[in-house]
């Protein structure tokens, strides 16, 4: 099943998430990082996966790892899409896949508009409000029918929607949200009784 390994840290970008078998023929189920709902033939994820590209299938608990060049992909209903990899050709073969995430290299990931950024570039970023105060590191991106929803090591959830997020940084590390009570919990804010 194992295609040649260029090399071992080249593929750090998560792309997908193997969901499941689909069918007998070897096809897998996989659900795009970031995709949304809406259009999801937009989303980069989708857009970096390319027929012909070589991936890196990696199951961290197990240390199980796979470079699988992909044949076909095609959308599924419900936000799936269905894809098919070279000398994966059983369902036996895709069940062992299973849990495994799909990186690809991060000179192969698709370009994002102006203001949009990869999961990846934001984890670890400074979170602090307009007033001054911190919130934390981020350390997570919860995905949502809505919108995205940053988590901090403070334990804050901040909305990803412009009445929230002011600014994004990169090159100074740092988010800056509006300070809005209720994003987390301080003991020294008092509720509102309006």
């Amino acid at each position: 099943m194992t295609e040649p390994n260029t090399d071992t840290n080249d593929y750090t970008v998560l792309a997908a998430e193997v969901a499941g078998a689909h069918g007998v023929s070897g096809s897998l189920r996989l659900r795009m990082i970031g995709a949304s709902a809406a259009d999801e033939t937009s989303d980069a994820a989708v857009r970096s996966l390319k027929i012909g590209r070589v991936v890196r299938l990696l199951r961290s608990h197990d240390a199980f790892q796979s470079d699988l060049t992909l044949l076909a992909m095609r959308r599924q209903p419900k936000g799936f899409w269905i894809a098919r990899f070279k000398n994966v050709t059983d369902r036996n073969g895709a069940e062992a896949l299973l849990g495994c995430s799909v990186l690809i290299k991060e000179d192969e990931r698709a370009a994002l508009p102006e203001g949009e950024y990869y999961v990846d570039q934001l984890l670890g970023l400074d979170v602090v409000a307009d007033t001054g105060k911190s919130f934390g590191v981020l350390t997570d991106v919860l995905t949502s029918p809505a919108h995205d929803v940053y988590v901090t090591s403070l334990g804050a959830m901040i909305p990803v929607a412009s009445d929230y997020i002011i600014d994004i940084e990169l090159d100074a590390r740092k988010i800056t949200v509006r300070d809005v009570p209720g994003l987390i919990d301080d003991p020294n804010e008092k509720p509102d009784t309006a």
